[in-house]
């Protein structure tokens, strides 16, 4: 909606954009909401599931994003890192807010997996062949040309298998707070595969909330026209997905958003759940 396009302008959000730019802005009169019942719709699907099981220890910030190695990013707004240890966005520090009105400390949104306050977007492919080896969070990506990413420099992720099938991600930045993800397989065997894009926005906890009773903070979207908005104590009881052909996830707190628009005109399922973390996430429902 208009209102929350603006919110997200003002307030900075970050924003991943998968494949495709922006879709036309929607009619709000087209938007439906209920802000009093809720519905968790379960579809079934082909495409397989996002469970990862992971156990790490938590680390301090600093020791958390000096364990692996990184590619720098910056703009005039933004700083950080994307890890090459699962080609995550973990580190993101806005330039131009501060913590405090007196203050010099900057606001930091962000944080790795291996940290308390873990904050962070992954992205990458799965498949429902179990003897194909695809990317997780544990990889080790490689970059290919340019090694900090700008809005004026592009960079290239690259990781490959040993059964010919090689994945790339082509990440660039605005000069704002969009990155977009551009995604592809190419397999060099003799064999044919299905597999499925996903994008996935991890928080480790429910941080502190202002329990505004007309501010939602928790989970967020926008499918076929329709707002959803879930808290998290709703998804620590019960898990939300839906299937939809357009629309934007996320996580929003008072004055941030984190927010993921997956391909244009392909369909995928969105689900909110939790399991020791809150996870929202899209899967490509085509291969």
């Amino acid at each position: 909606t208009k209102n929350v396009i603006a919110a997200i302008s003002l307030s900075a959000a970050v924003i991943i954009l998968y494949s495709v730019f922006f879709a036309p802005e929607p009619d709000p009169s087209r938007i439906k909401k209920d802000p009093i019942k809720k519905t968790k719709i379960i579809e079934s699907s082909e495409a397989p599931s996002l469970d990862q099981n992971e156990n790490f220890s938590k680390l301090t910030r600093k020791d958390a994003l000096a364990e692996d190695d990184r590619v720098q990013f910056e703009n005039n707004n933004i700083i950080g890192s994307i890890s090459l240890k699962g080609a995550v966005i973990d580190d993101l520090t806005f330039k131009q807010y501060k913590t405090k009105l007196k203050s010099d400390e900057r606001v930091i949104l962000l944080n790795p997996r291996n940290n308390e306050d873990g904050y962070l977007i992954e992205s990458g492919f799965v498949t429902t062949n179990k003897n194909i080896d695809v990317p997780d969070t544990s990889t080790i990506w490689k970059i290919q040309g340019n090694n900090k990413l700008t809005n004026k420099t592009p960079i290239k992720l690259v990781w490959s298998n040993s059964q010919g099938i090689t994945f790339e991600k082509s990440i660039s930045l605005d000069d704002q707070f969009l990155f977009t993800i551009k995604q592809k397989v190419i397999n060099s065997s003799d064999k044919t595969y299905n597999f499925y894009s996903y994008g996935q926005i991890i928080r480790n906890k429910i941080p502190e909330i202002s329990n505004f009773y007309i501010l939602h903070e928790g989970l967020i979207a926008t499918l076929d026209d329709e707002l959803i908005e879930e808290d998290y104590d709703d998804i620590q009881e019960e898990k939300f997905s839906r299937t939809a052909r357009k629309g934007w996830l996320g996580i929003s707190d008072k004055f941030w958003i984190a927010s993921i628009v997956p391909p244009r005109n392909k369909e995928f399922k969105t689900t909110f759940d939790y399991k020791n973390k809150f996870r929202a996430n899209f899967i490509s429902t085509e291969g």
